[in-house]
């Protein structure tokens, strides 16, 4: 069975930024304890990283915007991204706000390739701007495929080809 995985990174702060009504081009990271959870490209560019302590982020980045963890939040809006992707291939799995997995739609739009780039633009369409997408024989190189997919993009491994590109990462 192929699996397909639906990344979108950064969605912590995707979500904050919505629900604060801010930009999402603004530097942004979503803390936790004081400790940095999740961080977008912008903060990211100016030296923003997972793990840091909140007074290390903002040193780093005087303008950056500090958002609270909220779970619920994140697993809320998650959900119309969810409902696009059922409605795509039902049998959809969160795994969690951000990464949902179901089993690859190849044959129901003629080639896996035509399967990922129809659930990314359909994705598009709803507003959900970074979305990635990767085709695997197993959960785990699908996702791994995903991260290495550019934005808006998809990566798909052909079948049994999951050692060699697990190997090149």
């Amino acid at each position: 069975m192929r699996v397909m995985v639906v990344w979108c990174p950064d969605w912590s702060v995707v979500a904050a930024l919505e629900e604060a009504d801010r930009s999402l081009r603004s530097p942004a990271a979503v803390l936790a304890a004081n400790v940095v959870e999740v961080c977008n490209g912008p903060a990211r560019d100016e030296g923003v990283r997972r793990g840091q302590r909140r007074r290390d982020a903002q040193a780093r980045c005087p303008d950056l915007l500090v958002l609270p963890a909220n779970p619920d939040r994140d697993a809320r809006a998650f959900e119309p991204v969810l409902a696009v992707v059922e409605d795509l291939r039902p049998g959809v799995a969160a795994l969690r706000p951000g990464l949902l997995a179901v089993r690859a739609p190849g044959s129901w739009y003629g080639s896996e390739t035509a399967a990922a780039a129809t659930a990314c633009q359909a994705l598009v369409e709803t507003g959900v701007w970074d979305v990635r997408v990767g085709i695997a024989d197993d959960l785990f190189t699908a996702e791994q495929a995903a991260r290495v997919a550019e934005v808006q993009s998809w990566t798909v491994v052909p079948p049994g080809g999951s050692p060699s590109f697990l190997r090149g990462l």
